[in-house]
């Protein structure tokens, strides 16, 4: 026989998504407390589908799961409100013959208390079971059902933990949507706004007075720092679809990343501090998005100097790592990061890195850039001496990986 509400049962046991998982503590220890309070060699876990009883967790039994036709918890959920007690199964006419009752594991004693959802749906038991007739007292009833509604309670908590995470996904992903959009329709007038300012501070609408040359050029800043901000924002993006992910793949110039990297550094400050940089010989051939790595050079470069004293120095670098990578470093001798600092450096919007300014966005593309490219990026610091941000490449991998 079958429940009445068989279709709607069966739908709500696939919607918490537990069949065939596996073993997890928060249930095996209802199980074992079940077989210790009862005094029983055996305790499942046991849900029913269209087929089967599976055990979701057991004691005292190898079996994965038995067919639902001599399953004794498929009577037990015909009666939801009650908890089914076999005393003898020899002496119960539904059990003398089942193959679990005259073969192995030989079951003569049986009690399974339904577990119902907060519907009242019926998905299984947890029952224990012993190899001797016997007798079941209040105490172990109550403590039985006690322990049926934990069991729920532990369903229930992973159902709404993956409820949960799957809202949060998708509204994460409708933010970052909506921040991505914003972002490109912000872009146009901002470059607008760059081009008019311009031309005013450089005379193109005539003369102005010194205060409003300071004026203008305070708004000019504060656009070229929005505009950096929405740029940022828009490489965010691109590199987290697909298409960002299609890399230019060629082998990777050190000297010609370097290079380009301290030029562009320099001129931005205008030679704050010393810049160095060293290639070690022979390195193997590394692939990958050349003006993509450069960028990654840069960023890094950029606040190794923004953090740096006039007398100080910033060193790149790059050497073999093992034989099948090669690792990229840019440290500097600044005041260097707290430990509790650094775990969120390359997360969107940090600003632990950025106090000179800057939308904490840099690092986390960096990120991005090189986990595009199958390697990790990580700093070292200690407080006082400077810091080292490096990441690592792997050595000529399949250029097909990049979609090139």
């Amino acid at each position: 026989m079958l429940p009445q509400n068989e279709t709607a049962r069966l739908t709500v046991l696939r919607q918490y998504q537990i069949l065939d998982t596996i073993c997890e503590a928060a249930f095996d220890d209802l199980t074992l407390l079940a077989a210790e309070i009862c005094g029983t060699p055996i305790a499942l876990i046991s849900l029913i589908d269209e087929s089967r009883q599976w055990f979701k967790s057991k004691v005292g039994l190898e079996a994965e799961s038995t067919s639902r036709d001599v399953a004794f918890c498929a009577h037990a959920i015909l009666q939801p409100n009650d908890i089914l007690i076999v005393p003898d199964t020899l002496l119960d006419h539904r059990f003398a013959t089942n193959p679990l009752v005259t073969s192995d594991p030989h079951i003569r004693f049986y009690a399974g208390a339904p577990l119902i959802t907060p519907e009242g749906y019926a998905l299984g038991t947890l029952c224990v079971i012993d190899r001797v007739p016997r007798q079941f007292g209040p105490k172990q009833v109550q403590a039985l059902r006690i322990l049926s509604r934990q069991v729920i309670a532990q369903l229930e908590l992973r159902r709404n933990l993956d409820n949960l995470e799957r809202i949060t996904t998708a509204e994460r992903q409708h933010i970052e949507d909506l921040i991505s959009a914003l972002s490109h329709d912000m872009r146009t007038p901002l470059l607008a706004t760059r081009a008019t300012l311009r031309a005013i501070l450089g005379g193109a609408f005539g003369s102005i007075t010194d205060i409003w040359k300071h004026v203008l050029e305070d708004c000019r800043q504060a656009n070229e720092d929005l505009l950096k901000l929405v740029e940022a924002l828009l490489d965010i993006s691109r590199h987290k679809t697909e298409v960002g992910k299609n890399l230019n793949c060629e082998i990777l110039d050190w000297n010609n990343i370097f290079v380009q990297a301290i030029i562009r550094s320099d001129t931005r400050s205008k030679r704050k501090c010393a810049i160095s940089y060293k290639i070690f010989p022979s390195l193997p051939t590394v692939y990958g998005d050349e003006l993509e790595i450069q960028r990654v050079v840069q960023n890094l470069l950029d606040n190794a100097v923004r953090v740096s004293e006039l007398d100080q120095q910033a060193i790149v670098e790059v050497a073999p790592l093992g034989v099948d990578k090669v690792k990229v470093s840019v440290r500097d001798y600044g005041p260097g990061i707290a430990p509790q600092q650094k775990e969120r450096l390359f997360h969107r919007f940090s600003q632990e890195r950025g106090r000179g300014g800057g939308a904490g966005l840099g690092l986390y593309l960096c990120r991005q850039i090189i986990e595009a490219h199958g390697g990790t990026i990580n700093v070292e610091s200690t407080l006082g001496q400077g810091s080292t941000f490096w990441f690592t490449l792997p050595v000529a991998p399949d250029k097909a990986k990049f979609h090139s």
